[in-house]
């Protein structure tokens, strides 16, 4: 039975090799000429760098040509490797961060906070790869889609999920791994805008959230710009308008509330990065 599947595999292969494309020194040359120029203008800006690798992934099923294929596959394989390597470097340099926050504020109603729920952890890889690529903190990102959705993969009858943005409506289409993917985006553009225009006003207390970089304070003023406050209202330090989002489950008043708040639930996602 082994002799006659070997057999089998080692014909499989012989046809594959015969039929796969085989590129020629000159196709050689301009894959790799190609690849310098992604390295060129990707250099600074992991967007567009991402940005290629889906372009290059999603064109894929409609090129039936073989050269062009594996031309595409080429810098497919070539923009996700680099953009890989740049987030695992920024991951690393977070790992010493995320660990200190940890520890300042790991005690005994931490652990008795609800419990990460995995939900939340699934298809962390697209939501990993999208915040890293908008310079989002991938736990921030997981934490918003707790507190607004509760991390559930379906479009409820408000049309404005997961990350309930009431300017932007998904209608009743079947969830999707492109409108997931598409919400991810809006949601972090939508961060972004309000955090910009925040700054803008107010120059001497800005919010300072990147990928590798947070602190309390920043996630304290991001919770309110973002669950209540518009920004063409908001000026100098943003003061609570609805603490409960941000501090369920904390301490004092909000600790036997029942959901984890932003920052609990911020915390679970960090402890669930650095165990990973």
């Amino acid at each position: 039975m082994k002799k006659t599947l070997f057999g089998l595999f080692a014909t499989l292969w012989l046809l594959w090799q015969c039929i796969a494309y085989t590129p020629d020194t000159e196709t050689k040359e301009e894959i790799s000429n190609l690849k310098v120029q992604i390295t060129t203008l990707s250099e600074d800006d992991n967007r567009t760098l991402f940005d290629l690798y889906e372009q290059a992934r999603d064109i894929l099923q409609y090129i039936k040509d073989e050269k062009t294929s594996y031309v595409i596959t080429q810098i497919r394989d070539y923009a996700l490797s680099k953009y890989n390597t740049r987030k695992d470097a920024a991951k690393a340099e977070s790992l010493t961060l995320k660990e200190s926050m940890l520890n300042t504020w790991q005690n005994s109603w931490l652990n008795q906070a609800e419990e990460f729920s995995e939900n939340c952890y699934w298809r962390y890889n697209t939501l990993d790869n999208l915040s890293y690529a908008y310079d989002f903190p991938t736990a921030l990102t997981i934490a918003v889609r707790y507190r607004e959705s509760s991390c559930w993969y379906y479009l409820p009858k408000n049309w404005d999920w997961p990350f309930q943005i009431v300017n932007k409506d998904y209608w009743n289409w079947e969830i999707t791994k492109e409108i997931f993917e598409q919400t991810i985006k809006d949601f972090l553009e939508f961060s972004w805008n309000k955090i910009n225009r925040y700054n803008w006003k107010n120059p001497d207390t800005p919010i300072r959230l990147w990928y590798k970089y947070f602190t309390y304070e920043d996630l304290y003023k991001f919770a309110w710009l973002y669950n209540w406050l518009s920004w063409w209202t908001v000026y100098w330090d943003i003061w609570p308008a609805n603490p409960k989002y941000f501090l369920e489950k904390m301490p004092w008043e909000y600790e036997n509330w029942k959901k984890n708040g932003l920052f609990l639930q911020f915390l679970k996602a960090i402890e669930r990065e650095i165990k990973q």
